[in-house]
């Protein structure tokens, strides 16, 4: 018993020390963490920290929040800092908390922050629940954790972007606001400082616009309404999305309910009362086309600043609408705020230029007075002016007349028609090296494919005709060969919006016709990218903007410029797109600019002529035009010159007056060369040259191995049920390997040929099991193979013999029928029937000899009996031609002088 304890003692002393052993291990890990923790606190947290304290403090410091909430006007001043226009939308009335109805404070509390009335500004858990989130989402921010007080923080001192140095500098200064207001002073200016949608800043705006009612009056129903839409203004608009804003409304009551605000018999009174908006129209800021574009640039460049993902394709309709969410609320945000005042906008915008194409548009198209029910001009046109030094917007003509706030510059999407074929289908051709200036297109009509205008058809046409007549099945071949989804990544790098997940699959867009339509602005931006050697910039007409409370918050120096085109391709095009307005067969021909003014264009012109354009450029201004109806209706006689074209060319004539001709500079990398295929002298592009071969290997090698890949697997699930079987497989075999040698991957070559030469073992594993078979299979093989080669020679040599009686029978024939025709004989006579005579002789043997002997016979007795010419009877003899009998065709050789009896008449 005694060992049996001491061994137990032992024992347990064992354990307690490994026990001891891993918690000290345990402890030393923890210290070691710790003193990590705080050496990583210290070096790289503490100063993060610090920086975004002093960037909280440097904010709050001398302000007064309700101050922030009353701005100026939001100035738009003009590229020689002249103002444009103010935009304010006069909407805008600031309400003390004893105005705002309890129903609404108690709305946002229930909904947004139910601990608002308890926490110093932050609520921690609310705060932990989103960074969870964030940790799910693999460091996406999807969900906000603020508070009421946060939210002020960023209505009035900060951004809406979801940023980790935001949201930290968010919780300081809430926290420090908690200490400066109270939760009234606070409340009032949350309600005083949101959105609710349809230009209403603040609630008593809301109040006024949605149900023709002060703030103070809003029944339980109402402030729910509003408390949800501010949530989202743009997913809950009462008056585009109803359904959308009646269940938030019923979410916000059901909170209202669970946090003890209502009873159960309000909550469902209010749920089942009538959803009524009163859409009070108030006056809002009379823009014009300068003002209303620059807004809208000033918003997407606020939204760039602050780092919002734009996004130009997507892989499926869920993710683009998903996107489509995103980009709204964000635009509505940085509007609103541009909108709610205290900004001045510095634009590139040339009020000057702007009126003298007004005016040229307005002319040009005031025959057509057919007025709209909504009482504008039916018959419209619009333009987008861009200066290419700088490559900044400076005139936007968004209609006819400056009554019409419509800017369809930037607001309409138009079918482009052939105007898009250039930066769609040859500008990326030549890109890729696909094509050349020089390269020859089959120019024809085929089923299931485009026609010409006019049905006119070329043949082999260039690619430079092709531009410039501007033909559909050229235009569609080249895309074609270029690849959908090639050229449309050329319009996504230079930002156009409108591109349709539908029209990566519709070849279509070859010639203009896209799902939705392309802007103007982004066809102007296109073709300054070709007069700019090929680079794109994304400027708009936004120079700078400056804020009242944070100075500047956007200027140039964030904007970034992408080689779209190479320089070399830009060259090729801009030379190519000269034919269009130059050319006797171009589709602008006669919109020369004056004074030899070097200029590049192309004529577009929808199905129907629903929409026609000019888009050209030179060395200082690009500009896009368009004309058509709002709502598209067929415009027959009138096509992209009509009337596009002819202001484009006024307004480039008055735009260009004193300056000096300009032509753009031939790269180094373009020569001019004979065209193999075509043998026509053109421009070429070395590294586009260069970059088509390597693309044609790149898909020799694609081909190659898709090849490949079809019939190894057709190889390898082959069934060997015959000797053909066998013969089947030895060609797959073959025709496989020799692929295998031409590609250069040779870790693909390298897997196949293994694949290969295992499936072979199989075969031949079975060829050696049946050789005798394979042996007699290919000596009868040979011998049929014998046979028909001599089957085959015999064909060939019956075949010649045909062809050669064929011949001798026509020439016999001929000569029968010149005997046939004499009417009297000459010194020739004799000849012809000797001449008649030796062709029958090549005749004998075949079946109808007999019947043609007897024809000559029939003849030369009636020619022996014709006059002479010096007389009108007697013969040079007679009896029968036969002189050894009829069956061995031989004929006697009549002497007779070499002129003949009777050559005089």
């Amino acid at each position: 018993m005694e060992e049996k304890s001491r061994k137990g003692r032992k024992r347990g002393t064992k354990k307690r020390s490994l026990l001891g052993f891993f918690v000290k291990f345990f402890l030393s890990i923890a210290a070691i963490l710790t003193v990590l923790s705080v050496v990583g606190f210290v070096f790289f947290i503490q100063p993060e920290l610090s920086r975004l304290r002093g960037i909280a403090y440097e904010k709050l410091a001398g302000s007064n929040l309700k101050d922030l909430t009353k701005r100026s006007d939001t100035v738009v001043l003009d590229y020689e800092g002249k103002t444009l226009g103010t935009i304010n939308a006069g909407h805008f009335v600031y309400v003390t908390i004893d105005q705002i109805s309890p129903n609404l404070q108690r709305a946002y509390i229930a909904q947004e922050d139910r601990k608002f009335l308890s926490h110093n500004g932050v609520d921690y858990k609310a705060t932990l629940r989103a960074f969870v989130q964030l940790v799910k989402n693999k460091g996406k921010i999807t969900q906000g954790g603020s508070t009421i007080t946060q939210q002020v923080v960023k209505n009035t001192y900060l951004t809406a972007e979801r940023t980790y140095t935001r949201k930290i500098v968010e919780i300081i200064l809430a926290q420090e606001l908690e200490k400066r207001y109270s939760k009234a002073d606070i409340m009032e200016i949350y309600c005083n400082t949101n959105f609710y949608g349809n230009n209403c800043y603040g609630v008593e705006a809301a109040s006024q616009f949605y149900f023709d009612k002060a703030a103070k009056d809003l029944s339980i129903e109402e402030a729910a309404t509003l408390a949800g839409i501010s949530n989202a203004p743009t997913r809950y608009d009462p008056l585009r999305h109803p359904d959308r804003a009646v269940k938030k409304r019923n979410q916000v009551l059901k909170s209202m309910e669970t946090v003890g605000y209502l009873s159960e018999e309000e909550y469902e009174k209010a749920i089942s009362t009538e959803f009524t908006i009163s859409k009070n129209t108030q006056k809002s800021t009379d823009e014009d086309y300068l003002s209303a574009y620059a807004l809208y640039a000033a918003t997407i460049r606020m939204m760039e600043v602050n780092q919002f993902p734009f996004t130009y394709h997507f892989k499926d309709q869920t993710e683009k609408e998903n996107y489509q969410e995103q980009y709204e609320e964000s635009y509505a945000y940085y509007n609103r705020e541009l909108r709610a005042g205290g900004y001045t906008i510095y634009t590139s915008l040339n009020p000057e230029i702007q009126a003298q194409a007004q005016e040229i548009l307005d002319q040009s198209l005031s025959k057509f007075q057919e007025v709209q029910e909504n009482g504008k001009f039916s018959m419209q046109g619009a333009a987008v002016i861009i200066d290419n030094k700088s490559g900044y917007v400076v005139a936007t003509i968004g209609g006819r007349g400056t009554e019409d706030k419509y800017n369809r510059a930037y607001l309409s999407f138009r079918q482009p028609g052939s105007a898009i074929k250039p930066l769609l289908d040859y500008a990326p051709a030549l890109d890729l090296g696909v094509f050349r200036a020089a390269s020859l297109i089959d120019d024809h009509k085929w089923e299931d494919g485009p026609s010409n205008s006019g049905g006119n058809y070329h043949g082999e046409v260039t690619l430079r005709e092709a531009t410039n007549r501007s033909l559909n099945t050229v235009a569609w071949q080249v895309l074609e060969a270029v690849g959908i989804k090639n050229g449309l990544e050329y319009l996504e790098k230079m930002q156009f919006l409108g591109i349709s997940l539908r029209d990566y699959d519709a070849m279509a867009v070859s010639i203009g016709g896209f799902t939705n339509g392309l802007r103007i602005v982004d066809m102007a931006k296109g073709y300054s990218t070709l007069a700019n050697g090929g680079v794109y910039d994304g400027k708009t007409c936004i120079l700078k903007i400056e804020s009242e409370k944070n100075g500047v918050v956007a200027d140039e120096n964030s904007l970034q410029s992408t080689q779209v085109y190479s320089e070399d391709t830009a060259f090729i095009m801009t030379d190519i797109l000269k034919g269009t307005i130059n050319t006797e067969y171009g589709t602008g021909r006669g919109l020369q600019l004056k004074n030899k003014m070097p200029a590049a264009g192309k004529t577009g012109t929808s199905n129907g002529s629903k929409d026609t354009w000019f888009c050209g450029y030179t060395k200082y201004y690009s500009m896009a035009v368009w004309v058509g109806h709002d709502m598209p209706v067929e415009m027959p006689g009138i096509y992209g010159a009509t009337y596009a074209g002819k202001i484009w060319k006024n307004v480039m004539d008055t735009i260009h007056e004193g300056l000096p001709a300009e032509d753009w500079v031939q790269p180094d990398t373009v020569e001019k060369v004979t065209d193999e295929q075509s043998g026509i002298m053109d421009y070429v592009s070395l590294s586009a040259k260069k970059k088509g071969e390597e693309s044609q290997k790149k898909k020799e090698e694609k081909d190659n191995k898709q090849t490949v890949m079809r019939d190894l697997e057709r190889y390898e699930n082959l069934k060997i049920a015959s000797i053909e079987d066998i013969f089947t497989a030895r060609a797959l075999f073959s025709e496989i390997r020799e692929l295998l040698n031409e590609i250069s991957d040779e870790k693909f070559k390298a897997e196949y040929q293994e694949k290969l030469f295992a499936k072979q073992k199989e075969f031949l594993k079975i060829e050696e099991d049946r050789k005798d078979e394979i042996e007699e299979y290919l000596k009868k093989q040979e011998e049929e193979s014998s046979r028909n080669e001599s089957m085959e020679e015999s064909k060939v040599k019956e075949s010649e013999d045909k062809t050669s009686r064929n011949i001798k029978r026509e020439a016999f024939l001929s000569s029968l029928t010149a005997l046939q025709s004499l009417e009297y004989q000459d010194g020739d006579t004799e000849a012809l029937i000797a001449d008649a005579i030796e062709r029958l002789k090549d005749l004998n043997g075949t079946e109808d000899f007999a019947s043609l002997s007897h024809q000559l016979e029939k003849a030369i007795n009636r020619v022996r009996k014709l006059p002479t010419r010096s007389s009108d009877s007697g013969s040079s003899g007679g009896g029968s031609p036969f002189y050894n009998g009829p069956g061995e065709g031989n004929f006697p050789g009549e002497a007779d002088s070499e002129n003949g009896p009777g050559v005089s008449p």
